[in-house]
Parts: structure tokens; sequence; C-alpha cells
């Protein structure tokens, strides 16, 4: 095993939901993240909380949870695998037929696993249920309303995918719960900035992703937290804690992730027409990106 983990029973009854926890240096907000979850009205589930090798005491209070709730499976990385890396080592964890990914720095209103649960059973064309998304920055009642959370529900897998890929801005969606069967058809969150949005356009090529509409999932919005508010230093650090060539090519690896979401869900030969069609137009439009890459590369081969 590449992390120190606490052991989840092989006698243990499978649970309804796995809620996977990333965490690095979350010590100022893991508590309430915790709290909430705990709390949750669809008591069946269980919670593996991985910390990303954090400097601060984190991992002290994952043990701390861990050591009074038997539902919590406590992983510690042995080094930082960067965000995206150990956003795909808690679902590798997981045993139940539904999966709900939580920020140590969001917090999740009691009824959110059960009403996103409802949706699903509601529906098997449904691969993914999210409620809407209220903002906050201090403290939970001090939150503003997220007008720019959408469902996509569109009958063809093409539709549902080219959505995705225009109106998709921040990626509330990915806190909803997913079918585990279906997510376990994708690549998961890959190395690279904008792979958690390529995996929801590949979500929605295999299935409807429907909206709760009730305000249940609070996201916290800070410098500290918040990739879409992080300087280009600080979102290169989150995604790669060690440069390394896995950093190479970012732009390059997005338009291999749209690739391999079409080519890889078994589409009627319409709906891959179509998908490919907007895929090779957005690669078309990423050229001074692709660019940039290969600039950048040239500079790494140099510096090395």
């Amino acid at each position: 095993m590449d992390a120190a983990a606490s052991p989840s029973p092989a006698s243990a009854p499978r649970p309804r939901v796995s809620v996977g926890m990333p965490a690095y240096n979350a010590e100022q907000t893991i508590r309430g993240s915790l709290d909430a979850l705990l709390a949750q009205t669809l008591a069946d589930f269980e919670l593996i909380v991985s910390d990303n090798a954090s400097t601060d005491g984190t991992w002290a209070i994952i043990g701390e949870y861990a050591a009074r709730d038997p539902r919590i499976v406590a992983i510690r990385q042995p080094k930082n695998i960067g965000a995206n890396g150990n956003y795909s080592a808690v679902f590798r964890r997981a045993r139940a037929p539904f999966f709900k990914w939580a920020s140590s720095n969001d917090w999740c209103a009691p009824t959110l696993l059960e009403r996103c649960v409802e949706r699903l059973e509601q529906d098997a064309s449904i691969v993914l249920a999210a409620p809407r998304t209220r903002l906050f920055s201090g403290t939970i009642d001090q939150f503003a309303e997220y007008e720019r959370d959408y469902a996509f529900m569109q009958e063809h897998p093409a539709e549902r995918f080219v959505s995705v890929g225009k109106m998709l801005a921040l990626n509330n969606i990915l806190n909803g719960v997913i079918r585990t069967e279906a997510l376990a058809r994708t690549r998961l969150i890959e190395h690279y900035v904008g792979a958690d949005v390529i995996l929801i356009g590949h979500l929605a090529l295999l299935g409807k992703l429907a909206q709760v509409d009730e305000p249940l999932f609070y996201r916290r919005m800070d410098r500290e937290t918040a990739t879409q508010l992080m300087s280009a230093e600080a979102l290169h650090r989150h995604h790669y804690p060690v440069r390394t060539r896995q950093a190479l090519f970012p732009a390059w690896r997005r338009v291999g992730g749209w690739l391999n979401a079409v080519f890889s869900s078994r589409l009627p030969a319409s709906d891959a027409a179509a998908a490919l069609s907007w895929t090779l137009r957005n690669a078309y439009w990423s050229m001074p990106a692709l660019g940039r890459d290969l600039l950048d590369a040239a500079a790494y081969v140099v510096r090395r």
C-alpha cells in the first residue's frame, strides 16, 4: 500500500454511499466539513479521508475523528501527490454504489446525501445529481447564491457533452453524488488544470446530470482554498507540488482528455461525430496554449 490507512473491515457491510474527502493543510476548516458530513440524514455511508502529506495539524484532526466514528477511513499519503491525485485516490478506496467528493473546506447541508441519492434512484438514466450552490468566504451564514449551476438533461449524449464544455464555470456539480459504476469508466481527475471539467464532460456522455433544486452545497471562496482565486504560482503548486515532467504539456493533455472521453464512451455514430466535431474545434481554439506548451517543454529541457 502506498499510503498509511485505517482499514475497512472485509466483513463490513457495503455502505449506501462512499464519501471521499481529499485534504491538505486544512486544519482551519476540516472540522466543520467533517461535522457537516457526519450529521447527514442519510447516515449509511463511509467517509474516506486522505491527508496529502500535510505539514500542519490536519492528520491529527483526521485521526481524532476516525477514532470516534467507525465510518471514517483515514489515509495518509507518504508524499504530496497533487490535488488531483488525491481526489482520485479517495475514489479508488470507495465500496458503495454511489460516490461523493467532499472538500475539506466546504460545508454540506444535512440533507444533501439524502436528496441526491433520492434523485438518482428515481431515474436510472441519471449518473450524477447535485444541489444548487451557495458561496461563502467567512462563515456559512454569510453566503451569496450562485446563479450558474446547471443540469445537463438533454436526451442526446453529445448535446450534454458540448453544453458542459460551453457552460460549466465553477465546477460545483463535481460535489454532487455520482454513480460509482459510471465514474469507474472514466480516467477520474488527471494531473492537469481543467481535468475536473473534462471528467464532468465524460460523465455527461455516460448519462444525464441532474440538479436537486435546493441550495445544499456551501462552497468556500477565498485565496487559500478556491483555485479560481489562486495566483498562477499557487495554482501550479496545487497541481504539481514537485516540478517534474508531469507538469509539461497541460494544454495537450486537456485536448487528449476530451478526445479520450469521446472515444471511450461507445457512443452511437451520430453522437460520436457531434462530440468529436466540438472537441476538434476546441483544440483549434487552444492553438496558442498548445504552442506555449511546446516552448515550455523546450525551456524545461534546456534547464535540465
